[in-house]
């Protein structure tokens, strides 16, 4: 796994900072003992009071409805603490969130100078049935405050599981015994449709060509109409596709701090921006609806984190990163769905002029 090396520290930096304070910080003071076991119902994790030589403490809800979900657990002997996390992402992919998660990890000072050779990289196969070697886990050893740091990821029938392991004695190895025992105690229903094994990501050969700034294309009534139609159509077809493996990614140059931009090799007519690592991201693509509608062709972005998406008036030509970074919260949406069964519904919005 040395080829790793290279592939865990020039990741783009981005995401949640790693090594730090827990979910929730525990209450050292309290008599109180977590009950006895802990679950969440969306996506049948359970959790007792103690595993792997952790107590479990608070459990936080990062979004309304119960898709993103973490746990924080202690061991005050060791000074030691772990965070687990469940959520939903799109696309359903170890590979691009474990390169931002991992983006994360090494951008964190607290980890300070991070000897590339003392890093492990290392596929490993989760529990529950999960996918052969479809897993992710990075160790190193830390200075400062901290003696090793460690992280996990892997996919879990549509949900993203990722552990987060810090302490202040144990040596890394230590370390890893410790997340690898308790990976293995994770208890999920054995999972339906197990994850294609891990592809690595690698930088790709060549940057996006800049291009001439993209412009809004205006729609009108039936133009907003036959898009979000045809974003419902591919959706559907989507949903009912069997399941297929990773898609190959590349992680563009261009990738900066807050996000990463990924492609396919040699496709230069669509790209990908996760933010942060928690599972949102920006899909931008071309599409031609041929004689349906005037102008025919354009370049749709997408914004989706794997429970609902939304989709913005599209661009005569592909936009730039900034562009598309420039649309939440500022443009509103043409159209928007829910990805799962329990939440499926289209709105279509039409422009009011």
């Amino acid at each position: 796994m040395q080829n790793f090396h290279r592939f865990a520290l020039t990741l783009g930096l981005a995401g949640a900072l790693f090594g730090g304070a827990p979910v929730v910080a525990e209450d050292n003071g309290s008599a109180a003992r977590p009950v006895a076991t802990w679950s969440h119902d969306r996506s049948g994790l359970t959790l007792p009071a103690a595993l792997a030589g952790f107590e479990r403490g608070d459990s936080e809800q990062f979004d309304e409805d119960g898709y993103n979900i973490g746990i924080a657990f202690g061991d005050p002997a060791t000074g030691s603490w772990a965070d687990l996390y469940i959520y939903r992402a799109a696309p359903a992919s170890v590979a691009v969130w474990a390169d931002r998660a991992a983006a994360g990890m090494f951008a964190n000072p607290i980890l300070g100078d991070v000897n590339v050779n003392a890093v492990k990289v290392t596929r490993f196969t989760p529990p529950n049935r999960a996918g052969e070697k479809s897993g992710l886990r990075i160790v190193t050893p830390t200075k400062g405050d901290l003696t090793a740091s460690g992280l996990a990821l892997w996919l879990h029938d549509g949900w993203l599981v990722k552990l987060r392991m810090s302490s202040k004695t144990l040596e890394a190895a230590a370390l890893e015994a410790r997340m690898v025992q308790f990976i293995n105690l994770v208890a999920l229903p054995d999972a339906a449709h197990p994850a294609p094994g891990f592809a690595e990501i690698a930088d790709c050969t060549a940057p996006m060509a800049p291009g001439k700034r993209a412009r809004p294309i205006k729609l009108d009534m039936t133009g907003s109409i036959m898009l979000g139609a045809m974003l419902k159509v591919a959706r559907d077809k989507e949903a009912k596709a069997p399941a297929g493996g990773d898609a190959v990614w590349c992680r563009d140059t261009a990738s900066q701090p807050q996000f990463g931009i990924y492609r396919r090799e040699g496709q230069a007519d669509h790209y990908l921006i996760a933010l942060g690592d928690s599972g949102t991201s920006l899909w931008v693509k071309a599409y031609d609806m041929g004689p349906l509608m005037k102008p025919s062709k354009g370049f749709l972005v997408t914004q989706s984190n794997g429970v609902t998406e939304a989709a913005y008036p599209p661009f005569d030509r592909l936009p730039t990163p900034q562009q598309v970074l420039g649309l939440p919260g500022r443009v509103a949406p043409i159209y928007s769905a829910g990805l799962l069964e329990e939440n499926q519904g289209t709105t279509i919005t039409v422009p009011s002029n």
